[in-house]
């Protein structure tokens, strides 16, 4: 490119221009790229060594950015993104990028689990063990709760009981005419609403989708919002099994 930039000035994209210049710059010399490269072999034999039958984690990027904060330093902050993954591919390594279990969509945060070329499975299997830790807050009330004949179905799942605790005073807990008998939770507005009790299950999202499969209607899933504020995933009813269900929100303890 360097004939190309320097015959074609300003045409470049800014940055991209600024970047390939560096290259000229007096200090690039021959001498510094051998001894460069010498630094470069002696680091890729240490990190055989250290990462032997191991992997190495570290944030994905060194920081999170605006578009307006890229676009007032663009150089700066692309430099930031690459700071713990730069090495990757300088030392023959291979790496997998795992999310972070948050709900923070503005600013996300992530690591990477880094291995040896021929580690691929060991980082892959290191990769499934993270997720497997993430767990997913869930509310039942009824059958499900601790200590009731459908516990089973979370705590064989790795599920974990979390907590007692209980809903806004938005819903109504109907008795349903199933097989088992179950309890339907029902939000309401019309201000006719108590708090019913729940107890919170944390379930391995790896799991959750095996737990789902055993849910049947009218039960469904929905977003149950707790006394202290916290909206949570759990059970709901669907409406049109309500004719035939006895309200039975006074055994809101249930």
């Amino acid at each position: 490119m360097k004939e190309f930039v320097e015959s074609h000035k300003e045409k470049t994209f800014p940055v991209t221009e600024k970047i390939l210049r560096s290259g000229g710059s007096e200090d690039k010399t021959a001498a510094r790229l051998f001894d460069d490269l010498h630094k470069l072999q002696y680091y890729k034999h240490k990190t055989k060594e250290i990462l032997e039958n191991a992997v190495m984690i570290m944030p994905t990027a060194g920081g999170t950015f605006t578009r307006a904060q890229v676009r007032k330093d663009p150089v700066e902050t692309n430099s930031l993104m690459g700071l713990y993954t730069n090495h990757c591919n300088l030392l023959n390594l291979m790496a997998i990028a795992v999310p972070e279990n948050s709900k923070d969509k503005d600013y996300p945060f992530g690591i990477t689990i880094f291995g040896l070329a021929d580690s691929k499975n060991l980082v892959i299997k290191t990769a499934e063990n993270f997720f497997e830790s993430e767990y997913e807050p869930f509310a039942v009330c009824g059958l499900h709760k601790k200590g009731y004949s459908l516990e089973s179905q979370l705590t064989e799942l790795g599920a974990e009981f979390a907590e007692h605790t209980e809903t806004v005073r938005k819903y109504n807990l109907y008795k349903l005419n199933t097989e088992p008998i179950k309890p339907g939770l029902v939000k309401v507005f019309d201000g006719a609403g108590e708090n019913i009790a729940v107890d919170i299950y944390n379930i391995p999202k790896s799991k959750l989708g095996i737990f789902l499969d055993n849910i049947n209607s009218p039960l469904t899933i929905g977003n149950i919002e707790l006394s202290d504020g916290r909206t949570v995933k759990g059970f709901l009813c669907e409406e049109y099994v309500l004719k035939n269900a006895e309200n039975i929100t006074e055994y809101k303890k249930f």
